[in-house]
């Protein structure tokens, strides 16, 4: 089991309430401002920077809608190569036809052009966006600066805000970081009453998109096991606890109480 000392942890300042516009990563990590942005049921554009990269998340009433991103890997033409829709004679078509033309989007220069067809261009920039905003996720340091105001792009994801975190703390946040967010270990997890039934379970299984490994520790989450004790049993995955229990406190549907007491607010 992690070693972590929750006392070497720092304390944690206070969410950006309504109307702040700009900060550190270091003092609000993405997972919670998003979540944060989201309540507040936020549209407009929220800018990560770390030196010279930028991503960029495109929010309607909260909701991820877009995002781009400066960074190499982030490219639209490289994923539909990865994903065999276009051929390399194809990919460097577009990158030659990409140079030669000012004003108009990747995904219109391949229509246009003939590369790909609309559906398979749809898809594939959804599963871009996620593929990015996931990404931003692994960002611990830089700044970020929110623009109210609407979105002309949008595009219909197939996950929740809610999802999207899970997934974020699945994949992208280590281990470390969850632990610095849960604390103690001697933490007892209690998952809210509104969601300890079979019901209730099922629909935080459906809203997460949890794995059925994810699912199966719901029913356990009852408040009389403690951290340390969940994980002593035989073959847990720690990090797939540690993302859930994260996840869960994250998004207000799991207490953790030490002693008969609640937690102190998250720690990083």
């Amino acid at each position: 089991m992690d070693t972590h000392d929750p006392s070497r942890a720092e304390s944690a300042p206070p969410p950006p309430s309504f109307g702040a516009e700009s900060g550190r990563l270091r003092d609000f990590p993405l997972a919670e401002l998003l979540w944060q942005f989201h309540c507040e049921a936020r549209s407009g554009c929220l800018r990560l920077r770390k030196g010279a990269l930028e991503k960029t998340l495109w929010l309607t009433g909260g909701v991820p809608v877009f995002a781009r991103s400066n960074e190499a890997g982030d490219r639209l033409t490289d994923r539909l190569l990865a994903r065999g829709l276009l051929t390399r004679a194809q990919y460097d078509q577009a990158q030659d036809l990409l140079a030669r033309t000012t004003g108009k989007r990747i995904g219109e220069v391949l229509l246009e052009n003939g590369l790909i067809r609309e559906r398979e261009l749809n898809e594939a920039l959804g599963e871009q966006i996620l593929r990015m905003v996931e990404s931003m996720f692994s960002w611990t340091e830089g700044s970020w600066s929110f623009e109210p105001g609407p979105s002309a792009d949008r595009i219909t994801l197939d996950r929740s805000t809610a999802a999207i975190l899970m997934s974020a703390a699945r994949h992208r946040i280590p281990l470390r970081r969850l632990w610095d967010a849960i604390g103690d270990h001697h933490q007892l997890p209690r998952l809210d009453h509104e969601h300890r039934s079979d019901d209730g379970r099922a629909e935080l299984t459906a809203s997460l998109m949890l794995e059925p490994s994810e699912s199966a520790w719901l029913a356990r989450l009852d408040g009389s096991r403690s951290l340390a004790e969940l994980l002593d049993d035989f073959d847990v995955d720690e990090h797939e606890l540690l993302a859930l229990l994260y996840t869960l406190r994250l998004l207000g549907h799991l207490q953790l109480e030490l002693g008969g007491v609640p937690a102190l607010a998250f720690q990083r």
